[in-house]
């Protein structure tokens, strides 16, 4: 077409053209789209009918070699869009060797129809072997049915892939269906991600282990430094795009000012403390301009063994941007529960959940090994909700009293969480010791009518789930 001609017509492949449909709306609404073989025929058609009207969509090298100008790039609705290929052929080879960050694909073929059917193959896949799909796509076959075209991550050799595959053909044994598994290979992200490189600052204690084993079985590098690690702090963020500080929470606010001057415009800072105030003021001072500052607070230990459904917190800073998205997601894609709020309100929260609950059975511990001292004797005679009570003292007793310590020491909302329960207790208590039941009832009913009926029958429910599961 002459450049300066109007376009009227506007050819591409039927995928092309749906691609770009946000740019064409927009800035052609009154042209026909015009659907061909291929980008290729696209332009060969409009210089062998040479019309002056029309426009195709291709590649750029494309266009030059059909003597055609280009008007815009990058005219996707998603940008940087590209496409994937692949290469079929018979198994001469074993499969590709595991890479650590692997993907492997299949086709379902139902020969029949089910209501159904693809909700229970996807209950296999995500739910059963906590597998990830990267990609779906259903095509039709001659005769009305369809083909479920998948992509799960994850290496045909790794046990949960091998499992799937297994408990796929297992449970649609009875129904006409058939499973081809087409190859594994390295995966590969559509989009290219900023974080490579992960370094854990502290890495070396148990929770560092735990990160390790998490980032690197998501397919990325994991630099560990502490302080008898060969690795040094200034290596370790040099050669990483995010940094987690992962150290105890006594030394946290001094470690950020001792290395935030060496992190680098373009990279991520974050830390795992239990406390947020005060680190994320440290990070937000200690780091150049340039650099994204998120804080974060996993809600649970190292020995828990699968992401799913565990709370993770995201404390989102002035400094959180791109970096700070991609690794949020790195923990929503595999399951967790996140929730973002402000470093006061979940100092706050850790008051209670953590101070305030740690405190209450530090004192019941005491009362029970002065008041009775045989701690065996004491199953004889307790009821349900005691034994759940019981459980949870004695689950922080075998914790590490150091970070309790540091926790009721550092967290500048806890004293006055404290004294909020010491002087409830104290209250209700005295009445009770006077013979006055009423304010234990009164205050019983408040919070009934607080908390509202949902919330408590969720916890029974709760508390019913765990006695089932102690018996």
């Amino acid at each position: 077409m002459r450049p300066d001609a109007p376009i009227r017509r506007i050819l591409s492949k039927d995928q092309a053209l749906k691609q770009c449909s946000a740019y064409l709306h927009q800035h052609y609404p009154e042209a026909q789209l015009i659907e061909v073989a291929s980008t290729s025929a696209a332009m060969e058609a409009i210089v062998r009918q040479r019309w002056h009207d029309a426009a195709a969509i291709g590649s750029e090298a494309a266009l030059r070699q059909y003597g055609l100008h280009v008007i815009a790039r990058n005219i996707g609705n998603v940008k940087h869009n590209k496409t994937r290929f692949a290469v079929l052929g018979p198994l001469r080879e074993p499969y590709h060797p595991r890479t650590g960050s692997d993907a492997t694909a299949l086709v379902i073929y139902p020969h029949r129809d089910r209501i159904g059917l693809l909700e229970d193959i996807l209950a296999i896949i995500s739910k059963a072997y906590g597998l990830n799909l990267s990609a779906i796509h259903s095509r039709p076959d001659t005769l009305g049915a369809f083909r479920f075209y998948m992509e799960v991550e994850g290496h045909l050799e790794d046990p949960p892939v091998q499992g799937c595959l297994e408990a796929l053909a297992q449970q649609l044994r009875d129904e006409e269906i058939e499973i081809r598994v087409f190859g594994t290979y390295p995966r590969c992200a559509f989009n290219e991600p900023r974080l490579r490189t992960i370094g854990i600052i502290g890495g070396t204690g148990q929770m560092g282990q735990w990160f390790q084993r998490f980032f690197r079985a998501a397919g990325y590098t994991v630099l560990i430094s502490g302080r008898r690690t060969p690795l040094t702090y200034e290596e370790c963020i040099a050669r990483s795009d995010a940094v987690i500080i992962n150290v105890p929470l006594q030394y946290t606010v001094d470690v950020i000012r001792a290395v935030g001057p060496l992190f680098r415009p373009g990279q991520l800072i974050t830390d795992n403390a239990s406390i947020k105030t005060r680190p994320v003021a440290a990070m937000l001072e200690a780091v150049p301009p340039g650099v994204e500052v998120l804080g974060m607070h996993t809600v649970f230990g190292p020995a828990v063994e699968s992401l799913r459904q565990q709370n993770v917190i995201f404390t989102r800073t002035p400094a959180s941007g791109e970096l700070a998205q991609e690794f949020e997601s790195i923990f929503y894609k595999y399951g967790a529960k996140i929730t973002y709020t402000t470093p006061e309100y979940h100092d706050k929260q850790m008051a209670f959940h953590q101070n305030l609950e740690h405190f209450t059975k530090v004192v019941l511990a005491q009362v029970l090994r002065t008041q009775f001292g045989d701690a065996a004797e004491m199953e004889r005679y307790s009821s349900p909700n005691s034994r759940a009570s019981l459980a949870t003292m004695g689950r922080i007793l075998s914790g590490d009293p150091d970070l309790y310590c540091e926790i009721q020491a550092f967290n500048e909302q806890g004293p006055a969480m404290l004294r909020a329960y010491l002087e409830i207790a104290q209250q209700l208590g005295q009445a009770l010791i006077a013979g006055d039941t009423r304010p234990f009832r009164e205050s019983m009913r408040a919070s009934v009518e607080a908390l509202g009926p949902a919330y408590l029958q969720e916890m029974r429910r709760r508390s019913q789930a765990m006695e089932r599961h102690s018996v």
